[in-house]
């Protein structure tokens, strides 16, 4: 485990652009991530925040938006492809409540103000499996403090994976920092997502190889 406390940005490679994607991605400033809205305390006040960290093509980003157009959404995707699809859908549907951050998840959480966010979402980050890779996992000590002072009291943090090992490396991140209460009730919760969950195409392709998903819910203590 990574307890030196320091955050490691990781880049991946980049799949390359369809022509349509790439005509997509252009609108990106149309969405892109106002950062004034960290220093207008009554915004974060008034409204319903939720940040979505990686959010792959956005299924599931988007689908909560669309339903819930008095909520703002956040979403951080360091992948080019991820956001285009994304602006995409944003585009097709003239939302108005999402705004994106393309970029490293670490460098955005150094700016946001403290207590910002009602939620905040981690669904099927890399598990980097490798004993050795471990490092560059995004759920550390560090970057679960910095997710604890952003978040509203009593917010929520959701996480999801397939990967046991990684689970197991969650908790246990968690259980250390002692800033969340797990709000496990009974051995089933681990198979159940959180209020109306929308799955995206990542965990579909896992569930055809019989990885089963596994579901956290915390609430920031005080």
């Amino acid at each position: 485990m990574n307890l030196n406390n320091k955050l490691i940005s990781v880049k991946g490679r980049e799949r390359p652009l369809s022509k349509k994607q790439k005509q997509s991605f252009l609108s990106l400033s149309k969405y892109a991530l106002n950062f004034s809205l960290f220093k207008d305390k009554e915004f974060f006040k008034k409204n319903k925040i939720c940040l979505e960290i990686g959010f792959g093509s956005g299924e599931i980003i988007f689908k909560e938006a669309k339903k819930n157009p008095k909520n703002i959404y956040i979403g951080i995707e360091y992948y080019r492809r991820g956001v285009a699809q994304l602006l995409k859908k944003i585009d097709d549907h003239d939302l108005k409540n999402i705004q994106i951050f393309h970029g490293d998840a670490h460098v955005l959480l150094k700016e946001i103000s403290n207590f910002f966010f009602d939620e905040i979402w981690i669904f099927f980050p890399d598990p980097w499996p490798k004993k050795r890779h471990e490092k560059r996992r995004f759920i550390q000590i560090a970057s679960i403090n910095r997710l604890y002072e952003i978040l509203k009291p009593d917010g929520e943090l959701y996480i999801s994976s397939d990967d046991k090992n990684y689970i197991s490396w969650i908790l246990s991140v968690i259980f250390q920092s002692n800033k969340f209460e797990w709000l496990a009730e009974s051995p089933s919760d681990w198979k159940n997502p959180y209020r109306e969950y929308y799955g995206s195409r990542y965990e579909e392709k896992g569930m055809k190889k019989n990885r089963a998903p596994y579901f956290l819910k915390f609430k920031k203590m005080d």
